[in-house]
């Protein structure tokens, strides 16, 4: 931590495993190259299993007067018996205890997913009065209410209203202190295990659990694809002056489909019309100059084989 400083830090907190260890680390070094002042960032990386090289190169991406990093391993058997697959880990899951790992003077946090570049001020954000909400958080933009979502179709049977807005958890502003007191990361892992026949992932529960209790924050700070599949603000969920806003000042942009930028598979690529800015704060990072290349596609697909073959022995 920071030892000559009278103002709290940011506190920031990233989840990743070694697969995503350069996307966490272009996450953060946007975010720092956007502050306006030289605030500081405790940064808070819930380790799924990042190599120590590679811990390195993330902590040689950052300047150590401006970011200190706390790294944490949670314990992957409390996260035993809820929905896992090839892509979603324990890793997924590791927001939800985010009280648990950060010191008890922090009264509240943001959370950042790793597939996101930051192009606005976080000290913006940082600063936003969050009420009596237990979070802040966008609406997401596919499945804009609970009654919308696959993962929430018993919303009757748990008492939730269809027309309450469903949120994106990829970034979020967390009231520790609410989360602290109300024990909201259990009640999470405890509602997804009670309805895994209908949960796909943590974003499902925790919509159930915060049904009502989150604020809805500027769709700018959490700007996903969907957006510029709209022609024009008419034919969007959005005002005019907010789409004009969504499409030349963003503050978050959120990659939440595949492929993603940093990986170009076999058949196709990220076509994502922002994805050039991930390699702009790339070039930022340790991993500077680092590109997908065919070989490397030929190697993910040679050890995929492999390991499949491997498997049926």
């Amino acid at each position: 931590m920071f030892l000559n400083s009278d103002v709290q830090p940011i506190v920031l907190v990233c989840a990743a495993d070694n697969n995503y260890a350069m996307p966490l680390a272009v996450t953060v070094r946007s975010a720092v190259a956007n502050l306006k002042k030289n605030h500081q960032i405790a940064l808070y990386v819930l380790d799924g299993g990042i190599t120590e090289a590679n811990k390195r190169r993330i902590s040689n991406s950052f300047n150590k007067e401006q970011v200190s990093i706390s790294w944490i391993q949670p314990d992957n058997a409390v996260f035993e018996n809820l929905v896992l697959t090839r892509h979603l880990t324990p890793t997924c899951y590791y927001r939800l205890l985010i009280t648990e790992f950060l010191p008890k003077e922090f009264h509240k946090a943001i959370y950042l997913d790793t597939d996101m570049v930051v192009t606005g001020d976080l000290a913006e954000l940082w600063t936003i009065d969050m009420g009596e909400n237990y979070a802040l958080a966008v609406q997401d933009d596919v499945e804009l209410y609970v009654g919308m979502s696959e993962g929430l179709k018993n919303y009757r049977e748990v008492g939730i209203c269809p027309d309450e807005k469903y949120f994106n958890s990829g970034l979020l502003v967390i009231n520790l202190d609410k989360w602290r007191s109300q024990d909201i990361g259990r009640k999470v892992l405890e509602y997804i295990k009670q309805n895994r026949e209908y949960v796909r992932n943590d974003q499902d529960g925790l919509n159930a659990v915060l049904a009502g209790k989150w604020g809805e924050l500027h769709p700018k700070w959490n700007l996903m694809p969907k957006m510029y599949e709209y022609s024009s603000w008419k034919n969007s969920p959005f005002t005019e002056d907010i789409y004009n806003e969504l499409q030349h000042n963003p503050c978050v942009i959120h990659f939440t489909n595949s492929p993603k930028p940093w990986y170009a598979g076999l058949r196709e690529e990220c076509k994502h019309p922002k994805k050039h800015l991930f390699f702009q704060y790339l070039d930022m990072t340790h991993w500077s100059g680092w590109r997908d290349t065919i070989w490397r596609r030929f190697w993910r697909k040679f050890m995929k084989v492999t390991s499949l073959t491997t498997s049926k022995l």
